[in-house]
């Protein structure tokens, strides 16, 4: 079950979403190494529900798909806990996007720079998968292969 289909239809106001974001492996003489993961655990960070709209710039038109979007730009400010958790300021930005003319399907963008197409458990639970590579802030010429990055996490009203 894809709880965003449902969380979108009903216009729910505001969503809590808990997210790990877990680099990609590095490569080192003994092999590959894996990266300590980064945190936003529960109950998360508040998104808000923005509906659809239409955008003009000049003559053209744009359709702007519903999101949700963090209503806050520190989600740790509130939570207890959150000294235990290193690098908690890796997630300025999450938007969650509608299907639209843009994507086909759900999109989670994470601080404008991750984006991925969510998979949500089988038996019905609101947890979710998803895996993408970063993508560079400027155009390189190397022609190094860039390794995903996953994302495991869960949405909550």
């Amino acid at each position: 079950m894809n709880w965003l289909e449902e969380y979108f239809s009903h216009r729910t106001p505001v969503l809590n979403v808990s997210i790990w974001a877990y680099p990609p492996l590095l490569i080192g003489p003994d092999g590959p190494v894996a990266q300590k993961p980064y945190c936003l655990p529960y109950p998360g960070a508040e998104l808000v529900f923005r509906p659809g709209e239409d955008a003009r710039h000049g003559m053209r038109s744009y359709e702007v798909p519903a999101r949700y979007d963090m209503r806050d730009a520190n989600p740790f400010r509130n939570l207890e806990t959150a000294q235990d958790f290193d690098n908690q300021e890796f997630f300025r930005s999450i938007e969650i996007f509608a299907p639209s003319l843009y994507n086909c399907d759900f999109l989670i963008r994470v601080n404008g720079t991750f984006a991925f197409v969510p998979i949500f458990s089988a038996d019905g639970d609101p947890g979710f998968f998803g895996s993408c590579i970063e993508q560079p802030v400027e155009p390189s010429s190397s022609h190094s292969r860039r390794l995903p990055w996953c994302f495991r996490g869960y949405v909550s009203i």
